[in-house]
């Protein structure tokens, strides 16, 4: 009887020792793909969806574009974002601009508008919690370059109670608030004006954004907030030469101000190679395609030629095709993130893609459906699942409650 006891006890361990070591390898497998109760909640620092969606003449429900839907970015887990709207140099030129962004955001409200069940609009942190808890992805109304406002702090007032609660200070060209990333050497630094845009920023509750700047203008920014500021879509500079990615100290002193760099899913701000095939490696001082960054302010006439080089170019789909097979693998974004976290914590690191403002990204995020592969590349580089969580998102949700709650209306 004994005999029969030991055995049939030896069988049962064996069989539990079998489905444990199963179950633990399925469990293993899981984790890895990014199960549903796995999906890290992700903030994204910059898109252009509503925009881009009005601009082909769909919606951001309609599955047509192959970096953003709804579906897609809840399979992604994409949990919030500065929703973009972008008004080119042309429409300032002519006095159209405060048109022109007023336009944009008809459609973004008419397109977040038709899914009430999956989106709603968030001006401040407890909305942002509220529609979470609901499972809504949260839209929060964002410009990117501040020609938008036509130097009209009035306007700026009037765009925050539309809605507006983060801004780019600066886009294609330098303006009469500072210096475009082009710009030779550090640029001559934050205007008169430029204090005083800033000021009433941090008054509103609007977050700044310094993407596209130079860097004295950085610096001075930095300087003058006295809330924390961001970078939505650039990189490290020790990795990738480049304009628009961020040197050691500029970093450096964004952590110290309390901000996020967010490291954007742009293949030419990760990868070197890819830079100069396609964009020639173009350095400080180069202008944008062409055009010198500081001729906006003697003649914005020039900005014609700007904008149809630009809109001539054989479009973005064409483009994407060209330049796909060089595009960079996932680590490199990686390697950018880690960088800027050895250097000020994982406290002051995003994430940005830029969805449809520029049609190519890297490999394995080239739609929304795919944020969680960063995170799972992260933990597979030894990240905690706490520093995971607030790369993917918390930190930028930090600084947003930050600015919006400390305002001064």
């Amino acid at each position: 009887m004994k005999i029969r006891i030991t055995v049939f006890l030896s069988l049962l361990l064996g069989v539990c020792v079998f489905l444990f070591l199963a179950t633990g390898a399925n469990l293993h497998l899981v984790q890895a793909q990014g199960s549903e109760d796995e999906k890290f909640w992700v903030f994204d620092g910059h898109l252009h969806p509503t925009s881009s969606a009005a601009g082909r003449g769909g919606n951001i429900g309609d599955g047509l574009d192959p970096q953003f839907s709804l579906s897609l970015a809840e399979q992604g887990g994409l949990g919030a974002g500065f929703f973009n709207t972008s008004v080119d140099e042309f429409y300032e030129a002519n006095h159209l601009a405060v048109k022109e962004v007023v336009r944009q955001f008809d459609h973004f409200y008419r397109q977040i508008g038709m899914y009430p069940d999956q989106i709603g609009v968030a001006t401040d942190g407890d909305e942002v919690r509220s529609l979470r808890s609901q499972n809504k992805l949260v839209a929060i109304l964002a410009i990117e370059g501040a020609i938008a406002i036509e130097s009209d702090l009035g306007v700026l007032r009037m765009l925050h109670r539309l809605g507006l609660r983060e801004m780019n200070l600066i886009h294609n060209l330098a303006n009469n608030i500072g210096d475009v990333m082009y710009t030779t050497g550090k640029g001559s630094g934050l205007t008169n004006y430029g204090r005083e845009l800033v000021a009433e920023m941090n008054r509103l509750g609007i977050v700044i954004d310094l993407s596209h700047t130079a860097e004295q203008t950085i610096m001075d920014v930095i300087d003058a907030s006295n809330q924390p500021v961001i970078t939505t879509h650039s990189g490290a500079r020790s990795l990738v030469d480049r304009p628009g990615n961020w040197s050691d100290a500029m970093i450096r002193a964004l952590a110290a101000n309390g901000g996020v760099i967010c490291a954007a899913f742009l293949p030419q701000q990760v990868s070197q190679e890819y830079d100069r095939k396609w964009h020639g490696g173009r350095q400080r001082g180069s202008g944008i395609m062409g055009l010198e960054p500081l001729v906006y302010r003697g003649d914005p006439t020039k900005i014609y030629d700007f904008i149809a080089e630009r809109r001539g170019s054989g479009g973005s789909g064409r483009m994407a095709n060209e330049r796909r097979q060089d595009i960079p693998p996932l680590s490199y974004l990686i390697d950018t993130i880690d960088h800027i976290a050895k250097l000020v914590g994982a406290d002051h690191v995003g994430i940005s893609s830029d969805w449809g403002g520029y049609p190519v990204n890297i490999q394995d995020i080239e739609g929304a459906g795919e944020y969680q592969n960063i995170a799972q590349a992260l933990l597979q580089r030894g990240y905690a699942r706490e520093d995971v969580a607030k790369i993917m998102g918390e930190n930028l949700l930090r600084v947003f409650d930050e600015v919006v709650n400390t305002a001064q209306q």
